[in-house]
């Protein structure tokens, strides 16, 4: 009987262990290694800090399931490279990418099929970008922002253009 109370204890103080943020050093990288946990002890994110506890190398985020939402990757505590986020399903929701804190290149926004809903050409300028948005896969409109400021704005499909437009009136009342 002792045994299995001391089973059962072990097992309440292990589960209690695993909530909350756990962090660990390891010598051999003079890295941390930080994990959070949900309430019922199931890992809901993960990543490396260096030295100067900057976030360093891949960070993983998950749903309660334990899904992979995002993974991101972090050169001394900026974003740098690709970084993904995904549906719940497991599909790709977003591939976006940095160079040392600054979004760069094509990122594209997918709904659940696979098929780009919007996409954003970073220059690697501050914020400007050329964004491209699509209605079941077509694009139908193009715009341009510079210093925060739309400079074009092309529509492409004029029907579709309507038709997202009136889709919007609809869902505003």
């Amino acid at each position: 009987m002792k045994l299995a109370l001391s089973i059962v204890f072990t097992l309440i103080l292990s589960i209690g262990y695993a909530q909350g943020l756990q962090e660990s050093f390891d010598a051999s990288c003079n890295c941390w290694t930080v994990t959070n946990h949900f309430d019922n002890g199931q890992v809901s994110s993960e990543h490396t800090e260096n030295a100067a506890r900057k976030k360093n190398g891949t960070a993983t985020t998950y749903n309660a399931n334990g899904i992979i939402i995002r993974q991101e990757n972090w050169n001394n505590g900026q974003l740098d490279g690709t970084s993904t986020s995904y549906h719940h399903d497991g599909s790709i929701y977003l591939e976006a990418n940095y160079n040392n804190g600054t979004k760069i290149g094509t990122w594209t926004f997918k709904d659940l099929d696979g098929t780009p809903t919007q996409e954003i050409e970073y220059n690697g300028t501050s914020g400007d970008a050329t964004y491209s948005h699509y209605y079941g896969g077509v694009k139908y409109i193009e715009q341009t922002v510079v210093n925060g400021q739309m400079v074009t704005n092309n529509i492409l499909n004029q029907e579709l253009y309507d038709q997202v437009q009136a889709e919007a009136l609809q869902t505003t009342k």
